[in-house]
């Protein structure tokens, strides 16, 4: 149907909110802008779709008002929640709406605000500030947001309040709330109690103020490193030390300043450190700021973390430089006193075979003509002379032995070999030998042994030293027609008393301390006849010292002397050699490190420590000191030299020691002036301090004064070894030769014309068949061209020395590298004697010769032994 041009109207029916209808003529023009004719027909169709009109709008209008319900219910649930959030916070928060007037409402606040404020939700929100809140905080928040509204950016306020408590620390934040790009419509603001972070940050503060102090004001460097080993934090000491500024060493590595012969060590410390081992001290060069070099020690500490896991380390470091220049300095005065030692020592010993040799001569020659060898003598008169000779050079010989004895026991280095000792034996000999020249003075000697006093524990040599040293001094100041009364019985404690006594000059009571001091002398000022001293009462004194004994003497003036040496009990047996006296009360031993760099006083010292039943452990150094230290095992005391080569002296081991064990008891023990300082820091410390070379009986007092930390239980002594027979004992003045095998092919090598003679000529007597030469090398070509049953071996010859030539026999194939060989020389000393073992000699006899002691030599060589029977397998492998 076709409709011509019309205009007419159309009623649009509005829905308002309250439901009810509002129609509005809406003129509808033509398109022709003309007015139609078919208006009727328009309006019947409008009132035709408009009740369908109607309802579409009514189900469109509570479907919307279904939808906002849901999302206002969802709103309130969301604001709710919101509101409990801010409400459970202990923050002031709260927003400021902003007014087109440029005032602030209060749009919002949570509960800790309106608690604060002293205000409610109902009074205060929806209101002006300075309506809701008192005016001087209304004026003063209102300045705080217009700050923050003008800047228009998030501010941040520090603030502080009053409070009957205290004052209280506030830390506000403004934040502008925007629109999209729009104007600020809001300001939050968020304000929190930081009272006890900022009570934090000043006791922070100030911890770092004192810990500045204290480590500034402090002579070592205090740093820390991580685990890599860079440095994360260093005091200002360094500019002291070291010339540089703190800030050029922290967050670079350790090492890059340090030598480069110490960066390993450093960096394998560092590593090394664990929990089981958390400390370690290095000691290495760092370089100064004006390029020298610096000692320094350094202490490392592991740190942990609250899980035990390794964070990093606590570093101290200290400028040791000064203390290494008096290392090196004592070093250098110690170097100084050994090699004036070795001097004393090369003197000695080139003193001793100097006078040996020829006395070698006077006695053996002497003796040749004392016992007519070579027929009887036409005038008697020579027998005398001889007598003489020989007996006068056995004088000057036993000077000599008691002053290198003397020198020996200075040093420490005597000691003795235990086994069963016939005193009575002892005693008869030294009577027989002292015999004709007491004869000659008019002296008469008696003797007398106690049986339950005739065999004691000892060294049968020195025990014959002291017996011989008593009687020689009690003689010499005896007048002629005078007697001498020696005896031995056992006092009421059972301790064992050989008493000498004399009737001749006596000494005022004033000397009694004197004689017993090396070379001191007792009488009275430039008193030159009848003065009693010398070596042997010192030496004596010593060796009763080493016997655990006593030497004590009693004087007269013109009645006599009475010299005591007394044995302990515990020193008193049968003839097996058992104890037989009380069992003196076990002492607790102790475990002792000892610490010596010196080899022969350090063997000396464990030897004389475990002779008196002490466990002992030994180190040469520092090093080896720490690692025993370190160890598990009981120690009860640590007895150490104080100056040792450098790296840690005895002072520092000590304070190391007592760290690592801080109940071990300490004994240094310093020899030298140049020790003074060292021994005083010592003392300070609380250590204890003994002299070198130490007195054993001090010794003995000082170790008494130590408990062991762990009791012991103690055991009896073990059985001592059987007696040793008086020919095995070597160097016995007065035993009775052994039978030596007659008709030997004997190879002589001396180069002293005398002393070969003498040799050839004992030798010759004896039946032997000898063969001589005058040197090492002439030795080893006899030994090639023939066969001989033994060596006599000379030690210091020209061309080849006997220590060379035992070398080049002992390296020949077949029966001649076997050839016992016997030294023959005047060095005597401890270190000649394992020389001489040590290059394959069999035997050694010193001069001056004895002859029952190179015919007992003789028959202990030749006779079958497991060293003869293992060279010999050797050989013919």
């Amino acid at each position: 149907m076709v409709f011509e041009a019309f205009s007419c109207a159309v009623v649009r029916v509005d829905l308002l909110p309250d439901d009810t209808l509002r129609q509005r003529r809406v003129p509808v023009m033509a398109q022709d802008g003309g007015r139609g004719d078919g208006m009727d027909i328009g309006v019947i169709i409008a009132l035709a779709i408009s009740p369908l009109v109607l309802c579409a709008a009514l189900w469109d209008r509570r479907r919307l008002q279904r939808t906002n319900a849901a999302q206002r219910v969802a709103l309130a649930e969301r604001d709710a929640t919101i509101d409990a959030v801010i409400d459970q916070t202990d923050d002031r928060r709260f927003w400021v709406r902003v007014t087109g007037d440029g005032g602030f409402v209060l749009h919002r606040a949570n509960r800790a605000a309106l608690a604060h404020w002293g205000v409610t939700s109902a009074t205060a929100v929806g209101r002006r500030l300075d309506a809701a809140l008192l005016a001087p905080l209304a004026a003063r928040l209102t300045a705080d947001l217009q700050s923050c509204f003008d800047a228009g950016n998030p501010t941040r306020l520090e603030e502080v309040t009053a409070h009957p408590a205290g004052d209280r620390h506030w830390e506000v934040w403004f934040t502008p709330v925007r629109q999209g790009d729009g104007p600020i419509r809001m300001v939050a603001v968020v304000a929190r109690d930081v009272t006890e972070r900022h009570s934090a940050d000043l006791a922070l503060r100030a911890s770092q103020a004192r810990h500045r102090m204290l480590t500034d004001s402090v002579t070592d460097m205090v740093g820390a490193l991580d685990r890599s080993g860079v440095r994360r934090a260093c005091s200002d000491r360094v500019r002291a030390c070291l010339g540089w500024n703190p800030a050029d060493l922290v967050g670079r590595p350790w090492v890059e300043r340090v030598h480069p012969d110490d960066a390993a060590a450093l960096s394998g410390g560092v590593a090394a450190l664990s929990p089981g081992a958390p400390s370690l001290t290095l000691t290495y060069r760092v370089r100064h700021a004006e390029g020298r070099w610096v000692w320094i020690e350094a202490d490392l500490r592991l740190t942990l973390d609250d899980r035990g896991a390794a964070q990093g380390c606590l570093l101290l470091e200290r400028d040791i430089t000064a203390r290494k220049v008096l290392e090196a300095e004592l070093c250098d005065a110690r170097q100084a006193a050994d090699a004036a030692a070795r001097s004393k020592s090369e003197f000695l010993a080139s003193l001793s075979h100097e006078l040996r040799t020829p006395m070698n001569a006077v006695i053996g020659f002497a003796d040749l003509i004392a016992r007519e060898s070579e027929g009887p003598l036409n005038n008697p008169y020579y027998k005398d002379f001889a007598h003489n000779i020989r007996d006068s050079g056995q004088h000057l010989l036993e000077l000599i032995n008691e002053i290198i004895d003397n020198v020996r026991a200075e040093a420490g280095e005597l000691v003795l070999d235990d086994e069963t000792v016939d005193l009575e034996r002892v005693v008869s000999s030294a009577v027989r030998l002292l015999t004709q020249r007491a004869g000659r003075a008019g002296v008469r000697i008696v003797a007398t042994v106690d049986p339950a006093a005739r065999h004691l524990r000892g060294d049968e040599k020195r025990i014959r030293q002291i017996v011989m040293n008593l009687l020689s001094n009690a003689m010499k100041f005896t007048p002629t027609g005078g007697r001498v009364d020696v005896d031995a019985a056992l006092d009421r404690e059972g301790a064992l008393c050989l008493r000498v006594r004399d009737n001749g000059t006596g000494a005022a009571e004033w000397d009694s301390g004197r004689v017993v001091q090396a070379f001191g002398r007792a009488g009275e000022e430039g008193q030159a006849v009848g003065t009693r001293g010398g070596s042997g009462l010192p030496l004596t004194r010593r060796l009763m010292d080493l016997h655990g004994g006593t030497l004590t003497l009693s004087h007269t003036p013109g009645q006599g002397t009475e010299a005591v040496a007394r044995f302990g009990p515990e020193r008193v047996a049968d003839e097996a050699g058992r104890m037989v006296g009380p069992m003196p009360p076990l002492r607790e031993s102790l475990s002792i490190l000892m610490v010596e760099d010196d080899p022969t006083i350090r063997e000396s010292g464990v030897a004389l420590l475990r002779g008196w039943g002490h466990r002992v452990v030994a180190a040469s150094n520092a090093n080896e000191a720490l690692t025993i230290l370190r160890d598990p095992r009981p120690l009860d005391l640590l007895f150490s030299d104080i100056v040792m080569p450098p790296g840690m002296n005895g002072a520092e081991l000590a304070r190391e020691a007592r760290r690592l064990r801080p109940k071990l008891a300490v004994l240094l023990a310093s020899g030298f002036a140049a020790h003074a300082v060292i021994a005083d820091d010592a003392t300070q410390s609380g250590y204890e301090v003994i002299a070198k070379p130490y007195d054993p009986t001090e010794l003995q007092h000082r170790l008494a004064g130590f408990q062991p930390i762990t009791p012991v239980a103690l055991q009896p002594p073990p059985p001592p070894p059987p007696p040793r027979s008086p020919e095995a004992r070597s160097g016995t003045t007065g035993a009775v030769a052994p039978t030596v095998p007659g008709g030997l092919r004997v190879l002589v090598a001396e180069d002293v014309e005398m002393n070969r003679l003498l040799v050839v000529t004992l030798l010759t007597q004896a039946g032997h068949q000898v063969v001589e030469v005058e040197d090492g090398a002439a030795a080893v070509d006899a030994i090639r061209q023939q066969a001989f049953e033994l060596v006599l071996m000379d030690v210091n010859m020209p061309v080849m020395d006997g220590i060379l030539a035992t070398q080049a026999i002992r390296a020949l194939p077949g029966p001649a590298g076997q050839t016992p060989i016997i030294a023959l020389t005047a060095n005597t000393f401890p270190e000649d004697v394992a020389r001489c073992r040590a290059v394959g000699m069999d035997g050694y006899v010193a001069k001056p010769i004895d002859r029952a002691v190179l015919w007992a030599e003789m028959a202990r060589c030749l006779s079958p032994t497991p060293a003869h029977v293992d060279r010999a397998a050797a050989s013919r492998a």
